[in-house]
């Protein structure tokens, strides 16, 4: 089961465990058990300013990381 945010304008965001079937459902805020409506919320996915594409981010960019294996280390960079 995924979860989902909401958000209570009483006592702020929270996160409900919920089926999938009921995702459009409203759920009850754990402080004070009103309804509230599901917010929709954005990933992170980039980082220090950049665009959110993982590639223009250089999350994947090996070349970044230097070889620090010890002494005697068969492995190649």
């Amino acid at each position: 089961m995924p979860f989902y945010d909401y958000r209570c304008g009483s006592c702020g965001n929270f996160r409900a465990l919920r089926p999938m079937s009921e995702s459009g459902a409203a759920a009850m805020c754990p402080g004070c058990e009103a309804w509230c409506d599901r917010v929709l919320v954005t990933p992170f996915l980039g980082g220090k300013g950049q665009s959110g594409s993982a590639g223009s981010a250089g999350v994947f960019d090996r070349s970044r990381f230097r070889h620090v294996c010890g002494a005697g280390c068969s492995h190649q960079p």
